[in-house]
């Protein structure tokens, strides 16, 4: 008698999840430039000019962890509070350059088809996330969210996909994490989530990759034509 045994892994990939985590910034609201330019600005107001290139790569990252990483600890110590506040009012001025991600209307009304819950995972301040989602003509209390108020550490540590996990209700197996940055990938990783990548923002196909994306789609409609297989 032959046994074969059940590759779990795969299994889980092709399962339809009941709850989507869904980062906001990049991965609903097309906002990279912006925010780039905003982080740019501020360090250039506090003295410190910031490559473009290395700005983009570590766009994901909270703001907690951002400055860090593009300046180093000791002058988040000095100056992070002041970067962040300056980086928070450039992007506010930024705001109206701000567009849906091409086809977020039809993802969130075809993710509602499948009966699969969106909940909303983001490092980002309430502010923020209440003038991005009227970009996309959406408001809070449409969704279960999870934002920066919520948890201690922002991606790439686990905290914001883990606790809007716990709220939504569901298992790790019955549910998946989506994203455009590594960061992401890698606090879904720490979660046990899967990760789906999507090249609407800032990150690269071999960054979401890097960052543990079980799949990676060019864009929001090919996601959703994966979920409806």
């Amino acid at each position: 008698m032959t046994i074969r045994r059940m590759d779990h892994s795969r299994t889980m990939d092709s399962m339809r999840p009941g709850v989507l985590l869904l980062d906001i910034d990049g991965t609903l609201v097309d906002n990279t430039a912006q925010h780039i330019a905003a982080w740019r600005e501020a360090f250039a107001a506090l003295g410190l000019e910031a490559d473009q290139e290395i700005l983009r790569k570590q766009i994901g990252k909270g703001g907690d962890l951002y400055v860090r990483a593009i300046a180093g600890e000791d002058w988040d110590r000095r100056l992070g509070d002041e970067a962040r506040k300056l980086h928070g009012d450039a992007y506010k001025r930024r705001l109206g350059e701000v567009r849906p991600v091409e086809g977020v209307t039809d993802f969130l009304a075809g993710l509602q088809k499948l009966q699969i819950r969106p909940v909303l995972a983001t490092s980002s301040n309430p502010d923020e996330v209440a003038a991005n989602l009227r970009v996309i003509s959406e408001a809070p209390e449409h969704f279960l969210i999870v934002d920066r108020d919520d948890i201690e550490t922002s991606k790439p540590a686990p905290d914001a996909f883990a606790l809007a996990l716990e709220r939504s209700g569901a298992r790790p197996d019955e549910a998946a994490a989506v994203g455009d940055t590594r960061w992401d990938g890698e606090s879904a990783r720490k979660a046990g989530l899967r990760f789906f990548g999507v090249q609407t923002g800032a990150g690269t196909e071999d960054e979401l990759r890097q960052g543990g994306a079980h799949q990676v789609f060019r864009d929001l409609p090919a996601l959703l034509a994966f979920l409806r297989r």
